[in-house]
């Protein structure tokens, strides 16, 4: 077969890494072909070219596929002409047909057949097998060869051997690692005249087989752990003294022995015991020369009887049996008797030392002194109890120790607790705070179980060590005797932790007695906090307190909470147990309104009423009085009565801009702020205009909104309300000065930016009410614009906009600060509080938000309240870039995204701009690549679809909008436009603001057929009701832009359809943006309702990883 081995010699190393760069990216192959003739292999293909002005280079390759050589090849590229040898083309074609063959047209999959190398090799080894097996020899049955296995022992280590044996006769194994090397390779092997076999599973019985595999591993893992490493290859030393030799014997591991034995359960094994001196314990002469045992499961015949000999001055220990071995590995007794190996129960191993060396010792007689017997009585006698047969005298058992039993006391003295802690032996009682003799052998005593209380005490108290009371260095204040145990009530934490935890732990393990004085440290209260809201002369009064405290304890006590401290400590001292109280609802309520510590010790706070609206969702009805709830239904049911449009207003209200009217009244009647977040087209301009000719007469308004609207609010004006004297304040600083100064003007108009400039002369000024229109503008707080509105003086407070949270919920927070500053506290606060748990997730946090909010902000959809609104079709129009235009953006995108893979967060962070400016070139490569590459020539396939859309809308008689983000795009489309003589208006950046509104009612009112807008200077404020069809020539990060700048067309006054193509390009970033769009929509539509979309700079790494691919 042809290898890629014989490819590789025939080039330069570099050549082959380029051929092979070619195969991997995945370069476009076409016409691949395949021919025989002979015994050669004919091939070719076509290469796209990537910088010569050719389309494409023919390659061929002729090889031998048997012998596994290049023939002949050939090729078309200028490096094949001037070098000899195969070029990388030639090189690539090769490559791609051993990986891809069957793709190739005439391939023959039978015209090569070989056996694969792992078959080949298995014959041969079969094979091997076979020709050593002398046709001779007498094979055995199936299963009739067994491995008898002999163990040995010396100074302390067990060995194994093991004799193979088959029907006739049986061998010695000499060498262990042969012999699986036999195994493994399933070689027939002769050991003599009896016994010859080919030695693979079918040869062995069932059992023995299980011993051959436990062989291999244990030779296998000898030669690994005695391989060494050097310059990363592995040399094995069998004979080094890591015990990787395996001759003869195999010395065993603790586990293998356990294992090995395991394996020969209820078969017969042989133990050399004349040789295991050291290693087991027992009398040679006592097992009457047996040497075979039967392996069981179970205990020997183990009993011991402690009697007193003829002198009564002392004891002797009998022993049942006297024909047992006994020997051990880590986890398991064994026991040689009576022809059998117990594979003995954990109760043998509990008292396996007192087995091996006292039972199993040699000596005829065990004698116990009298003077000996008191230890071995407290000592010994119990655990042998526990495991064995044991018969002791009455004279033995009355030296048995007396039971302990622990007593505790507890005082309250001065400013400390004291402690004493008491060992009881009947009548006998020790102070176990005094310190005890070492010297002193008391076998009568547990000292083990006293040690453990000294331990438990000790961690909760300190002892004094001198009889003065000294205590580590330091003089408390309760006078205590030396070996006292004192704990200082300064030290809450301490205390608190005996309280609650120690007393229990003292009384699993004895008695406790505690004075009065010390009981009184722990309350019996069991306080509930409940809370009672009503309003009064527009202000919340909310009363909260705790029954079973005392009054001004309930900041405390929630301190003690959110420091999840476990007690709480009392002005008078006492401890209250608060691990179990549940007050998550209190502590919830009292960061949400930003009560105070004066506040909540008072037991009543004074709260604005714009919280009344976080506070009907957090409390229950039963906190709720009658003055509360009367408040909260006259806001939420508005008398249509109270508020009636304007009879002066030009054009009349549809019902749902009514409700809006009336519900910007309200809310200046009560004293709020609030957003008017209707979508986009549905008329938020002529509901505050009807709201601000309501109350006209009562001062100056301002209305701030983005530079290209501030001549559209002029017109607005004009339409809806031509009575009213509106100014907008641009041109020259002298000039809005002026403007300023002059009385009599209704409502004065100037942008974000110019407001911030003429800062110092507005602040001066009261207005009736300042209205801030695409309020998104001040999402940013710490901007100069967004602190320059926040610093205006006004009586209401309003703000238009569609998309309230576009990116992060601080937007949010930011346009309050603005409407009702205090409403949602610090950003800090509002950060922990808010922000970051429904950033993670926290859907109840997300609802306590929305409750916050929710009644300022009046948002209503058109497909809520326009039923005769004509549909809006959505339409997604992929383009498939052509081959010159996908490597342009093929190299790109990966060339960012090892850029971006190789960054850690601290680079990425500091280099985001450089990977920002990369994304764009990137969107811009699918627009056109013209837009990055000037000399670039060749088609654009998004120009070529968008081309496609205008012809098929101007057949059909429809006007089209066509945005780009990109204006050099729209140059490209407006050159295409000329050259099929399609009339066009253009609206960009540069478009002058007075020239922006004359064109809008041009397109209107002609029959020009395509604006052209920039999505940043026409996504907004506009209104173009003349065209049916919208074209979004590249989607922008935020989807709600685009959806803004549909709304030019799709709005109150459009009869016909509108239909809105998103032209992307097929497996680029664009199509991975409108996933993405999706994904970072969710966020606002927790908050607001309805999802917006995300920005540019609020991607995260994986963020832009996952763009690329």
């Amino acid at each position: 077969m042809f290898s890629e081995d014989t490819l590789e010699k025939e080039v330069r190393p570099a050549i082959y890494g380029r051929g092979r760069m070619i195969v991997q990216h995945g370069a476009s192959v076409q016409g691949r072909s395949c021919t025989y003739k002979g015994a050669h292999t004919y091939l070719s293909a076509k290469f796209d070219s990537v910088s010569s002005h050719e389309d494409h280079y023919d390659t061929s390759l002729v090889i031998d596929e048997d012998a596994d050589r290049i023939v002949s090849f050939s090729c078309t590229c200028p490096a094949s002409r001037k070098f000899a040898g195969p070029c990388k083309h030639v090189v690539a074609l090769g490559l791609d047909f051993i990986r891809n063959e069957a793709s190739y047209e005439g391939y023959n999959p039978l015209r090569h057949v070989s056996t694969t190398p792992i078959m080949s090799e298995y014959l041969d080894r079969i094979q091997r097998s076979e020709r050593l097996q002398p046709l001779s020899a007498q094979a055995e049955p199936t299963g009739a060869v067994g491995l008898a296995l002999m163990l040995s022992a010396s100074q302390g280590t067990m060995f194994a051997r093991f004799r193979v044996e088959g029907s006739r006769g049986g061998y010695a194994i000499k060498n262990i690692g042969d012999f699986v090397g036999l195994v493994r390779d399933g070689s027939y092997f002769s050991y003599g005249k009896k016994l010859a076999f080919a030695h693979d599973e079918a040869a062995f019985d069932s059992a023995s087989w299980q011993v051959v595999q436990f062989l291999v591993r244990c030779v296998l893992n000898r030669r690994a752990y005695a391989s060494e490493r050097l310059y990363g290859k592995y040399f094995t030393s069998y004979n080094s003294a890591s015990g990787a030799s395996t001759g003869r014997e195999l010395r065993l591991s603790y586990p293998e022995i356990d294992e090995l034995i395991g394996l020969y359960k209820g078969r017969e094994l042989q133990f050399d015991v004349e040789g295991a001196e050291g290693a087991i314990s027992g009398r040679p002469s006592r097992l009457d020369g047996a040497t075979r045992f039967v392996v069981v499961d179970g205990d020997p015949n183990v009993s011991v009887s402690v009697a007193p000999t003829h002198s009564d001055d002392a004891y002797e220990i009998i022993r049942a049996a006297n024909d047992l071995y006994f020997f051990t590995s880590l986890e398991r007794v064994y026991a040689l008797q009576g022809g059998k190996l117990y594979r003995c129960s954990p109760r043998l191993f509990a008292v396996r030392d007192f087995m091996q060396s006292v039972y199993c010792n040699p000596k005829d007689h065990i004698l116990l002194s009298k003077e000996d017997a008191p230890r071995f009585a407290a000592m010994v006698l119990p655990t042998l109890e526990k495991n064995l047969k044991v018969k002791a005298p009455a004279a033995l058992e009355d030296m048995r120790p007396v039971p302990c039993t622990f007593e505790f006391y507890l005082d309250r003295q001065g400013a400390a607790v004291t402690a004493d802690a008491i060992a009881c032996y009947g009548d006998k009682r020790y102070h176990l705070g005094l310190k005890r003799d070492e010297r002193e052998h008391d076998l009568t005593r547990d000292i083990a179980s006293e040690l453990a209380v000294r331990r438990l005490v000790g961690h909760y108290f300190a002892q004094v060590t001198q009889s003065s009371g000294q205590q580590g260095g330091q003089s408390p204040s309760a006078e205590g005797k030396a070996g006292a145990w004192i704990l200082p009530t300064r030290d809450s934490d301490a205390v608190a932790r005996l309280l609650f935890g120690g007393i229990a732990k003292m009384r699993a393990m004895g008695t406790v007695y505690s004075t009065p004085a010390f009981d009184r440290l722990v309350t019996s209260a069991h306080p509930h906090v409940h809370a009672t809201a009503s309003i009064t002369a527009n202000l919340i009064q909310l009363r909260m307190a705790a029954d079973d405290l005392p009054e001004g304890e309930l900041y405390a006590l929630l301190s003690s909470y959110r420091h999840k401290k476990g007690y709480h400590r009392l002005r008078d001292g006492s401890f209250l147990d608060i691990s179990q109280l549940n007050l998550d609802e209190v502590s919830r309520l009292t960061d949400e309104l930003g009560l105070t510590a004066r506040q909540l010790s008072s037991g009543v706070a004074e709260l604005p009423s714009y919280k009344a609206f976080l506070l009907d969702d957090m409390l229950e009805d039963k906190e709720k009085d009658a003055s509360f709830n009367s408040w909260i239904d006259n806001f939420k049911h508005i008398d249509p009565r109270i508020y009636k449009a304007p009879p002066n207003l030009a054009l009349p209200l549809r019902p749902y801009q009514l409700q809006g009217f009336q519900w910007l009244c309200t809310l200046a009647d009560m004293g709020f702020g609030g957003i008017l977040a209707d979508e986009m087209g549905l008329g938020k301009t002529a509901q505050l205009i009807a709201f601000l000719l309501a109350h006209r007469g009562n001062g100056q308004s301002l209305i701030v909104c983005p530079a290209s609207l501030v001549y559209n609010w002029e017109a607005e004006f004009a339409k809806f309300a031509p009575e009213m004297d509106v100014v907008v304040v641009a041109g020259s600083a002298v000039r809005r000065r002026s403007l300023m100064r002059e009385g009599g003007h209704d409502v004065l108009v100037s942008s974000y930016d110019l407001v911030r400039r003429d800062i110092d002369a507005y602040v001066a000024k009261d207005f009736f009410a300042v209205v801030l229109d695409e309020a998104q503008y001040v999402k940013n707080y710490e901007t100069l614009s967004a602190r320059a509105v926040k610093a205006l003086r006004a009586r209401h407070r309003f703000a238009l906009t569609g998309t309230p949270v576009e990116n992060r919920l601080s937007e949010l927070w930011s346009i309050f600060d603005f409407l009702m500053p205090g409403l949602l506290g610090t950003y800090e606060s509002f950060r922990v509080r808010y922000e970051q748990p429904i950033s993670e997730g926290d859907e109840e946090v997300a609802g306590h938000l929305k409750a916050a909010v929710g009644p300022f902000i009046l948002r209503r959809l058109k497909r809520e309240v326009l039923t005769d609104l004509p549909d809006k079709l959505e339409q997604t129009v992929v383009a498939q870039m052509g081959a010159e235009q996908r490597k342009l953006y093929r190299a790109h995108e990966q060339a960012l995204r090892l850029s971006l893979a190789k960054q850690d967060d601290e680079s990425f962070s500091g280099g985001k701009l450089q990977i920002l400016a990369e994304l764009t070139r990137l969107r811009q490569l699918c627009c056109d690549p013209r837009l990055v590459y000037e000399d670039y020539r060749g088609a654009s396939c998004k120009l070529e679809a968008i081309d496609e859309l205008v012809s098929t809308s101007l057949d059909a008689g429809s006007k089209l909008l066509i945005f780009s983000q990109f204006t050099s795009f729209l140059a490209l489309i407006a050159q295409r436009l000329k050259k099929e003589q399609v009339a066009f208006y253009e609206l960009t950046g540069s478009t002058p603001k007075q020239q922006r509104l004359q064109l809008v009612n041009a397109f209107n009112a002609d029959d020009t057929p395509v604006f052209l807008i920039s999505l940043k200077a026409g996504g907004t404020g506009l209104n173009l009701v003349g065209a049916q069809v919208v074209i979004h020539a590249d989607p922008w990060w935020n989807v709600a832009a685009e959806n803004q700048a549909t709304d030019r067309a799709h709005r109150i006054g459009q009869k016909n359809d509108v239909t809105v193509y998103k032209v992307i390009c097929k497996d680029t970033i664009e199509e991975r943006m409108l996933a993405l769009q999706d994904a970072k929509a969710k966020l606002a539509d927790q908050v607001i309702g309805e999802g917006q979309g995300m920005s540019l700079g609020s991607l995260s790494k994986d963020d832009l990883l996952d763009l690329l691919g």
